[in-house]
């Protein structure tokens, strides 16, 4: 186990309310705020408060518990990967309109953004999110308890081959506020094995 102190976690966008402590990180959101770049509809965002930790480790898994309470379109909250405004990922459920809420992950690689979604359910707004990286590439997981992980997507980050940034966010695009909460943090020697296999 890796140990992550307080002092160890910096601000992208600084919250108008959040609460640190070694158990837990409260981020709480203001509206119009989120990560987004390069879609064919023109939105762009960098303002959604996000905290991370630096490291040049190439090899590492990072777990932890995210939860929130909203019935917003579009709220939303996960783990990140935060290169710069052009460089990033983000993870989590997000809440929609269709019936469901959705879990979701978005690539932006040198300033275009990706976006991945699976409907879930409409109540469970507790997730456990496992990101492991293997140099410049990382695995995404998701666990509805903790110990039973079910892969999300693997990918690359071009701007990834050094320090990397990394930790959580959450934000609101719509006009709305609600508390993310990150708890159960785990940063870890990495768990995503070596792929072995000669041909697949």
């Amino acid at each position: 186990m890796k140990t992550l102190n307080i002092s160890d976690w910096t601000w992208i966008n600084v919250p108008e309310r959040s609460t640190i402590s070694d158990r837990e990180i409260i981020i709480h959101t203001s509206p119009d705020t989120d990560f987004w770049r390069g879609t064919y509809y023109g939105l762009e965002y960098d303002n959604a408060p996000a905290i991370v930790v630096a490291s040049q480790e190439r090899y590492w898994t990072l777990k932890a518990k995210v939860s929130f309470s909203s019935d917003t379109y579009f709220d939303q909250c996960g783990l990140l990967i935060y290169q710069d405004k052009d460089n990033w990922m983000k993870s989590g459920i997000e809440y929609q309109k269709n019936g469901f809420q959705q879990l979701f992950s978005v690539v932006t690689n040198n300033g275009f953004s990706d976006w991945s979604m699976a409907d879930f359910d409409r109540v469970t707004q507790t997730m456990y999110y496992r990101l492991s990286r293997r140099g410049s590439d990382f695995l995404l997981e998701n666990s509805v308890d903790g110990k039973q992980f079910c892969m999300m997507r693997m990918f690359h980050l071009f701007h990834a081959e050094e320090l990397v940034q990394f930790g959580f966010f959450a934000s609101s695009p719509g006009d709305s506020s609600f508390a993310a909460h990150f708890s159960e943090i785990e940063w870890t020697e990495g768990c995503w094995k070596e792929h072995g296999a000669p041909r697949f």
